[in-house]
């Protein structure tokens, strides 16, 4: 390719091609998506619930005990074999239908690794931030598999995938005033800019800390520092456009800031596998951050019109209008593996298929605003019904955006907040044991 990969115009022209190619997706319900039996679905929720229900009994077995080290080995090794169970069955994403058993096992060490850096890097952090910086991860270690690559850990990949559960809980805390948002972002900027800077609390260190991951992989100067850059300045306008929510922000420019910003953050994934881009190349994976962040928007519809954030869905004002879109959604998704460029097919129509069950994941976590005869059609494309998605399955497939206790209007007795701090000493206990060698 002649031109830079994070050169602003360039994409900023592709938003507009992925805008005109969103614009002309039909609004017409799918014809392509596999239909699940009603059998199947609720045999798939049999296994489901029968595999969360060892996974409850291998956690109550977990020796408390500080003497009890053997008990606790084998302990590890009866979990560790329920886990490869899991993505060797498991039925919502089926891992085990397309990946080999080595390929399995690899995809378990790199995010085991993953995990391993999560815990040394800060032990303090909640697992629903752990849950947030692995989801993240993973995109990388797909995207690895997606290229028929090794799958392997990078510190990069690592840094820029914990900058999400740092920036997102620090710039969306109601506790933070505008002012110390501000000196945040900056604090970020300067980084990236190679400028001396001095962080004032224990999160901007370890903000920066983690930004010199980056600086492990690629030294300075180098233009990842630009796709960086473009991330945190497609976060301020999001921002931004917020703000502007009672003033009337328009379709068009919702539509905007959602190329922009899912596009350059899973553009960023891409360019950390260090592969060559093809002009192909950079519209599909610019275009699947798209679609990933029009799936964070679908699924968060309640909480974007309480928090006034302006979006495709949030600014629809029917369960119509709301369906209609996610119809172009899925349309959109078939349309844009279309143009995905690589070897193995099986993986691609893997992914494909997870795309289009991410949609429907999604559209079920939103159904207060989905008409209820589609949604009745929709969930025959699902491989359990959407009652049983929303309980147990949107976590795992869908953007797992946490809501604090505040934001809900919560309030956390001691007794009851006391508690919670011992449930998490415990459950990061357990982890470091299957994390340990």
């Amino acid at each position: 390719m002649e031109h830079k990969i994070f050169d602003k115009h360039n994409l900023k022209r592709l938003s507009e091609v992925l805008k005109e190619v969103w614009e002309e997706m039909p609004e017409t319900e799918p014809d392509f998506l596999e239909e699940y039996a009603a059998d199947r679905q609720k045999e798939n929720e049999k296994r489901i619930s029968r595999m969360m229900e060892q996974g409850k009994e291998r956690l109550g077995e977990y020796p408390r005990s500080f003497f009890a080290v053997r008990k606790r080995r084998a302990w590890k090794k009866r979990t560790e074999g329920w886990a490869e169970r899991i993505l060797q069955e498991e039925p919502l994403l089926d891992m085990g239908g397309v990946l080999e058993g080595k390929e399995l096992e690899k995809f378990q060490i790199c995010m085991k690794t993953f995990l391993r850096k999560v815990r040394e890097f800060d032990k303090d952090l909640t697992l629903p931030d752990m849950g947030q910086a692995v989801r993240n991860y993973m995109v990388y270690a797909i995207f690895l598999a997606l290229n028929g690559m090794e799958l392997k850990y990078r510190p990069a990949a690592f840094g820029y995938s914990m900058l999400y559960p740092y920036t997102d809980n620090y710039i969306d805390s109601p506790e933070r005033t505008g002012q110390e948002k501000e000196h945040y972002n900056r604090l970020i900027e300067d980084k990236l800019k190679g400028k001396q800077v001095r962080p004032l609390s224990r999160h901007e260190k370890k903000t920066v800390e983690l930004l010199e991951q980056v600086e492990t992989d690629y030294g300075r100067p180098h233009e990842v520092y630009d796709g960086l850059l473009l991330m945190l300045e497609a976060q301020e306008k999001s921002l931004k456009q917020g703000k502007r929510f009672g003033g009337g922000v328009s379709e068009a420019e919702a539509l905007g800031v959602s190329v922009y910003k899912g596009g350059v953050s899973v553009l960023m994934d891409r360019y950390f596998i260090d592969k060559p881009f093809t002009e192909q190349d950079l519209y599909f994976y610019y275009g699947f951050g798209f679609l990933l962040q029009l799936c964070d928007d679908l699924q968060d519809i309640a909480q974007d019109k309480r928090e006034g954030n302006p979006t495709v869905f949030s600014l629809c004002g029917t369960k119509q209008e709301a369906t209609v879109k996610v119809n172009k959604l899925l349309h959109f998704a078939r349309k844009l593996f279309e143009s995905c460029d690589t070897e193995k097919q099986e993986f691609k129509a893997f992914l494909q298929k997870n795309c289009y069950l991410l949609v429907l994941a999604s559209a079920a976590g939103s159904v207060e605003w989905m008409a209820e005869e589609w949604m009745e059609r929709m969930e025959r494309s699902l491989p359990v019904r959407s009652g049983y998605l929303r309980d147990y399955g949107i976590g795992m497939l869908g953007s797992g955006r946490q809501e604090d206790g505040k934001k809900e209007g919560k309030i956390e007795g001691k007794k009851e907040g006391k508690k919670n701090r011992r449930e998490h000493t415990r459950y990061m206990r357990m982890l470091d044991v299957l994390l340990s060698d």
